[in-house]
């Protein structure tokens, strides 16, 4: 009997440090840890003790790709607990934060982190050889995303005027018309980018697993929603304890979530299972070009659903700012009176669903939190699609099994920093 471990240190062109060790016997799949080597943050230990204003600055230091999601999604969790509704015009100014997010990390992973592994170079440093236009406008629309950001936020990460109860500041609406004018003459770039996308060939793989993002019925939801699921789930976001679970591996400092012992997924291939139906024009004319059909449960498509959604978020976006230039966009200074309370959120960051929870006493100081990042949710589905994978390649040489593992974890585009949390210290 023949034992061969296949050992991934580190996997590459990821945020963070993860990596994969696969145990095999006469070339039978053994065992599967997938290992997160990054030391666990406490990013939910400091935080409590708290004043309820400091909790979303410190909370978007989390991670420097998504920071605007950490803080938006803190901000709407502490806003709960406190009994705060803000205005439409507050909450439209959320979302264009968010889609810009999605601009610049859905092109950062797709094009620069993902499209190597697809044209056969190492980074995208090679492939700019080969791809000399397609990376200048990889890097155009990623400025886009972070101008997005900045706009409303302030800065690109860590952003500064999201605040409790509204924004400290406004953006003109000069500037705003600029930006709807940016959006629709980058549209000729990202269909450059959807174009070569749909010349590439995508690896055949297919694993029926659960489905997981947040839900409405009047728009394709990234900033909040219900729970939902492509087996039918539909509940409130304060219920996620009742579907989500979470548990430490012994071989990792990341948490692992599962639903009734079972991986899901989530992410970009998430939502568009969940939410096809709400899906706007140019994203409707992407998908049909690149031939997806939907559900998918191809982990695969992850990487092309980001260029889908990166469409949706242009005609989303548009729209938003159209709806803005018609409101009068009046600051009003938040006001926040602190109290006892209990607050969750969950946000779509481009990675999947990203859940804030805090109870706060009466004098606003944060007394418990849990946060669970997507790729805590991804945990348990990346070690089985591995199993479910690993039959496929098995016959190749060590070499190429370890680029075919890689690019199967690389296309859930793990966010390895998020995922390194505990709650107790003790």
């Amino acid at each position: 009997m023949t034992t061969e471990n296949i050992e991934i240190k580190h996997i590459t062109r990821v945020e963070g440090h993860g990596s994969l060790y696969v145990t095999t016997k006469d070339g039978q799949l053994e065992d599967v840890k997938m290992s997160v080597d990054e030391g666990a943050r406490l990013f939910e230990a400091f935080l409590v003790g708290r004043e309820y204003t400091e909790v979303p600055e410190i909370a978007c230091r989390i991670c420097a790709i998504c920071s605007a999601s950490h803080r938006l999604v803190s901000t709407k969790a502490v806003e709960k607990a406190m009994g705060i509704k803000v205005d439409e015009q507050v909450t439209d100014l959320q979302r264009l934060l968010i889609w810009g997010e999605y601009i610049e990390s859905h092109i950062l992973h797709a094009l620069y982190l993902a499209l190597p592994d697809y044209v056969g170079h190492e980074s995208v440093i090679s492939a700019v050889q080969e791809f000399p236009d397609l990376v200048k406008i990889a890097l155009k629309l990623k400025k886009l995303g972070n101008d997005m950001q900045i706009l409303p936020g302030g800065r690109e990460v860590h952003q500064v005027t999201v605040q409790v109860g509204g924004f400290s500041s406004y953006p003109e609406k000069g500037e705003l018309d600029k930006l709807k004018q940016r959006i629709n003459d980058a549209r000729a770039d990202l269909q450059a980018c959807v174009d070569v996308w749909a010349t590439l060939e995508e690896i055949p793989f297919e694993r029926k697993t659960d489905y997981l993002a947040i839900r409405r019925d009047d728009e394709y939801a990234l900033v909040d929603g219900d729970i939902a699921t492509l087996s039918g789930i539909r509940a409130p976001v304060e219920d996620y304890k009742k579907y989500i679970n979470e548990r430490i591996p012994e071989y990792s400092y990341a948490k692992a979530g599962d639903m009734n012992g079972k991986g899901f997924f989530v992410g970009a291939l998430a939502r568009l299972n969940i939410n096809q139906d709400l899906l706007q024009p140019f994203a409707k004319k992407v998908i049909d070009q690149l031939g997806i059909k939907l559900p998918s449960f191809n982990t695969f498509h992850n990487n092309a659903a980001q260029l889908i959604e990166t469409a949706q978020v242009f005609d989303m976006a548009e729209a938003t700012i159209d709806k803005l230039l018609k409101s009068d966009l009046e600051w009003h200074e938040p006001q926040v009176v602190p109290k006892a309370g209990k607050g969750t959120h969950i946000t779509e960051a481009p990675r999947g669903s990203l859940v804030h929870s805090y109870e706060f006493d009466a004098n606003g100081i944060l007394k418990k939190a849990n946060i669970i990042a997507p790729t805590t949710m991804n945990y348990v589905n990346m070690e089985e699609d591995v199993r479910g994978f690993f039959p496929q390649i098995a016959g190749l040489s060590t070499k190429d099994i370890q680029f075919n593992l890689n690019r199967l974890v690389r296309a859930y585009d793990p966010c390895i920093s998020c995922s390194c949390h505990v709650a107790e210290v003790r």
